[in-house]
């Protein structure tokens, strides 16, 4: 077993004890150490596409004459990083950028007005959001252009082709356009539609229609929709008449209503946890040209990774509860479905439409702690070439943690480490080291330093301190 030096063995109980509570300082002179401190970065995207690297970028106008930018690999959801020996100061401003396989920013982060104190380790989580936003949801609702039939009376039984023609304003929807006939009486079947292009080439649909056996007026109406649920419809009003053959003309009566829109959609929060049930709150905001009263519907994507709960989904806002379906789940996709009313006298709806609002569901924020140095020891603070110096330190990791411990040189040989009992240290202490130091130190002009990192093997962030030594010819 080593023995501790003679010098050690009669140190007084006053000075034992100032030695033990000196971190990273020499016992027994004035500390003398810059005002300069640590910064622990951690960074998560909350961008859905994949990154392969992320960028930080720290700057202080105060104490920096220009910014200091580190590029990191991912580390499964996140990077993290140390910057070590930061002069004091508040006023430092952190970026982060997630960069993919292109180089593009995915996503971006930043946080201002970070405090780096003396000798302390600030600890920062930088949580990355995607840089582009989905596209506003936009869409014109589609317009019926004509209805023609041959006649505006029909005999019982007897049938007719009715045609309509419509298009859509925005581009390449008017060849998607869907159309459903509806007959309050009677039977109706639908003959076939020819997609268009463009007003000047609109979508075409035709439907023979079986007058009922008796006498009177019958409403027919088209409802024409778009690829995004925005429908548009039109109604007219055919007479089964006895002597439909004595008919010379045919009047057609068309009600045209344009359809709901849907301006905004919103939440709070706007971040959902994948861990648990998050509650909220949802509104929508909506506006109908001719002025109709609205109705409102809320629901969930069936195909989302979650489950929704209401609290009034026939409101224009509506409180939520959303809960995630497997471990995975990245986002939450939301539904507002809004309608104009019904045509009067009858049941059928006039348009409706339906808008998406896609929420990202991440893990809660939970911020890690770096290891925390207690106690450290060493057996001497004067450095004399062949001198073997003793070296202990009681380390902590608030995150509960195994520790792994480095221990490295300014000079000489890398210290060797041992069990803190060899030494004859307390069994408080968990790690220890003997360093020899190098031949020749007592001549030299600087101070030599023995630098121990402690990681933590739950949040893998580091924690480092340092003991100093003075060559022994030094004043």
């Amino acid at each position: 077993m080593l023995r501790l030096p003679a010098a050690l063995r009669i140190l007084k109980a006053g000075a034992w004890l100032a030695c033990l509570y000196a971190l990273a300082f020499a016992c027994g002179r004035p500390a003398s150490t810059p005002a300069v401190g640590n910064i622990n970065i951690i960074a998560r995207s909350l961008s859905a596409t994949p990154t392969t690297r992320v960028v930080f970028t720290l700057q202080s106008p105060t104490v920096l004459s220009k910014p200091l930018t580190i590029p990191l690999l991912v580390n499964g959801d996140q990077a993290s990083t140390v910057f070590r020996n930061l002069p004091v100061a508040n006023d430092y401003l952190l970026t982060a950028d997630a960069l993919g396989s292109d180089n593009l920013i995915l996503a971006h982060g930043a946080v201002a007005g970070v405090s780096i104190f003396k000798g302390k380790t600030t600890q920062v989580i930088i949580y990355l959001n995607q840089v582009t936003s989905p596209t506003p949801f936009a869409n014109s609702s589609p317009l019926i252009d004509a209805i023609t039939l041959p006649t505006d009376a029909v005999a019982p039984g007897g049938q007719i082709v009715v045609t309509g023609t419509a298009h859509d304003p925005d581009p390449g929807q008017t060849a998607t356009l869907s159309f459903t006939w509806l007959a309050a009486c009677g039977t109706l079947a639908k003959a076939g539609d020819v997609p268009g292009t463009d007003g000047n080439h609109p979508s075409h649909s035709l439907a023979t229609w079986t007058a009922p056996q008796n006498q009177g007026t019958c409403q027919i109406t088209l409802k024409v929709q778009d690829v995004l649920g925005i429908t548009t419809s039109a109604s007219f009003v055919v007479r089964v008449a006895g002597d439909a053959s004595a008919a010379g003309s045919a009047t057609v009566s068309a009600v045209f209503n344009g359809g709901p829109e849907i301006v905004a959609l919103g939440a709070v929060p706007a971040q959902l946890s994948n861990e648990g049930p998050t509650s909220g709150v949802l509104q929508m905001i909506a506006t109908d040209p001719e002025g109709d009263k609205l109705g409102y519907i809320w629901s969930s994507d069936p195909n989302s990774p979650c489950t929704v709960e209401f609290t009034t989904p026939t409101q224009v806002s509506t409180g939520f509860t959303a809960t995630p379906t497997r471990p995975d789940a990245d986002h939450c996709t939301f539904l507002a479905t809004v309608d104009d009313g019904v045509w009067p006298d009858t049941g059928f709806k006039k348009n409706t439409v339906t808008a998406g609002l896609i929420l990202s569901m991440t893990p809660p924020l939970v911020a890690q702690i770096a290891p925390s140095f207690g106690i450290a020891y060493q057996s001497t603070d004067t450095a004399r070439g062949g001198t073997v110096i003793l070296l202990g330190a009681i380390v902590s990791d608030p995150e509960g943690g195994t520790l792994s411990y480095a221990w490295s040189a300014s000079s000489g040989l890398p210290p060797q480490a041992t069990l803190p009992t060899l030494l004859g240290l307390d069994t408080n202490f968990t790690t220890a080291a003997t360093w020899t130091v190098p031949v020749g130190a007592e001549d030299m002009t600087s101070d030599l330093v023995v630098t121990l990192a402690a990681t933590s093997s739950v949040s893998g962030l580091q924690s480092t301190s340092t003991f100093t030594l003075k060559p022994a010819n030094l004043p």
